[in-house]
């Protein structure tokens, strides 16, 4: 018996099963060592093709022809490759005028993904976006989404969907002030201390308090104590011989 998969072309078999051997010297390069049949299950009949280390090339149309001499059979099935890329990464990416431009960052997807961008009140504000897709050697696509953002809003989301049935990725950035042009570091540092500065007076203000009242409460126990002790050293008289 003789089992041939293949998808364009013929003569270049995905794989190809002939007198129990696997013959894979016309194999097609893109399936070198990828492809396998289960000698047990074709003792069963089950002639089902093994594919592994998936690629979005892999997609498409696969035919499977099997025939013995006398029987004839052929049947094709429909491989959908779709691949959930890493969790988006949100970064600083350059400082331009008074404006920041944050970047978000996934790899890994297949097919194209969506971005969304939301802002700290839960606004959609992709259309303020621009976003790049590029494809790496395996066929997987890398999307990088930049947005421009002002200072008061310093909350940011970035969504990136599978446009086919997928969980969700999604990372958040707070922005803190300190990363905006115009406002000083070492101003941010010095009104803090002085915030916190003043916030502590009234603290020890009490504190001192505290400590007088419990001060005079105490002086009277002090005297009494120091009275006992110098009765207790007076020299005694001496007595006549």
């Amino acid at each position: 018996m003789e089992v041939r998969w293949f998808r364009d072309a013929f003569e270049k078999p995905v794989h190809l099963y002939s007198f129990q051997e696997n013959l894979l010297e016309t194999q097609d390069r893109a399936y070198q060592d990828r492809t396998a049949l289960s000698p047990p299950a074709l003792e069963r009949g089950d002639i089902s093709l093994r594919l592994r280390n998936l690629r979005p090339s892999d997609r498409g149309v696969y035919t499977c022809i099997a025939h013995d001499g006398s029987q004839y059979e052929e049947g094709q099935t429909e491989v959908i490759v779709a691949a959930l890329g890493t969790q988006p990464s949100i970064s600083m990416d350059s400082t331009q005028g008074e404006q920041t431009r944050l970047v978000c960052r996934s790899e890994g997807w297949d097919p194209e993904p969506e971005v969304i961008w939301r802002d700290r009140d839960g606004n959609n504000v992709t259309s303020l976006s621009s976003t790049t897709v590029q494809r790496d050697s395996q066929g997987f696509l890398s999307v990088s989404s930049y947005i421009k953002i002002k200072q008061q809003s310093n909350v940011f989301s970035c969504l990136v969907r599978s446009k086919i049935p997928k969980p969700d990725w999604e990372s958040k950035l707070h922005i803190s002030s300190d990363f905006f042009p115009g406002v000083s570091g070492w101003m941010v540092a010095f009104f803090l201390t002085l915030a916190l500065s003043i916030g502590a007076i009234p603290l020890l203000v009490i504190q001192w308090r505290r400590m007088d009242a419990m001060e005079r409460k105490l002086e009277p126990m002090a005297a009494k104590c120091l009275h006992k002790e110098l009765e207790s050293v007076r020299p005694v008289p001496k007595s006549g011989m």
